[in-house]
């Protein structure tokens, strides 16, 4: 079950959400009707999604200081009307959807299938050594461009075109400001996804196979015994450390 934070002071609207999210298959869902519990919760724990629904008790200035003390997090803003707050829309950028207006169940249901289908993309900062928000310009561009592509491309050559440099002045900056090659940073990234699609999204080897870039079953098999030491089909009683 994938875990989503809700913060929602208002009765009506959180009952609207309880029932898009009660009929989302996949979904375990944790609501606040404070900021700080839910700081506090995203302090323990990393959801797939926070969902943001109250657009007149809160400054928009508050929610983008949570919002950038967790850059990995989606964020979701989901209010009934047009209008937002006072503040207007500009305040609210940083924020990856907004929904609102008559429209917004299913809108929302829509950006959760699609956040639940790509979730597991996510690059996990918290475990590497560097953070996004000391990323240059163009090495965000990387990690965006690793986050939403197909993992077969996600090949120094490939990007360097797409951000029009040198496949070796991208690699020299990438391990400048990483600290890792991309080489490297690719297969950590790699044991990470193996991680959830195995435990988290319960798929087949064949399918995650398929999630991970691999052309045939048997290139996949090969590569995770090596770097494993034990099968694909054995993952599932494999303990991971907390």
């Amino acid at each position: 079950m994938l875990l989503c934070l809700v913060y929602c002071s208002e009765k009506n609207l959180k009952n609207e959400i309880t029932r898009i999210l009660t009929n989302t298959t996949g979904i375990q869902a944790k609501y606040f009707s404070e900021l700080d519990e839910l700081f506090n919760s995203l302090r323990e724990s990393i959801p797939f999604l926070v969902l943001i629904a109250d657009g007149e008790s809160v400054s928009s200035v508050t929610l983008n200081s949570i919002y950038s003390n967790f850059p990995q997090v989606y964020f979701v803003y989901y209010y009934p009307f047009l209008r937002l707050n006072a503040s207007g829309y500009t305040d609210f950028v940083h924020f990856n959807h907004i929904i609102a207006g008559d429209n917004r169940e299913e809108n929302l249901k829509v950006i959760l299938l699609d956040l639940i289908k790509n979730f597991w993309k996510k690059i996990p900062y918290d475990k590497l050594d560097f953070s996004y928000d000391a990323l240059s310009a163009r090495i965000k561009k990387v990690m965006n461009f690793v986050e939403t592509q197909d993992l077969k491309v996600c090949l120094t050559a490939r990007i360097a075109r797409e951000l029009d440099i040198s496949q070796g002045y991208l690699s020299q900056e990438f391990k400048k400001e990483t600290g890792l090659s991309f080489r490297l940073f690719m297969q950590k990234l790699m044991d990470h996804y193996e991680r959830i699609v195995f435990d988290q999204l319960k798929l087949s080897a064949k399918a995650v196979s398929q999630l991970l870039g691999y052309s045939e079953l048997s290139s996949f098999s090969r590569s995770f015994k090596k770097r494993k030491g034990y099968p694909p089909s054995q993952q599932k009683v494999q303990k991971y450390p907390s």
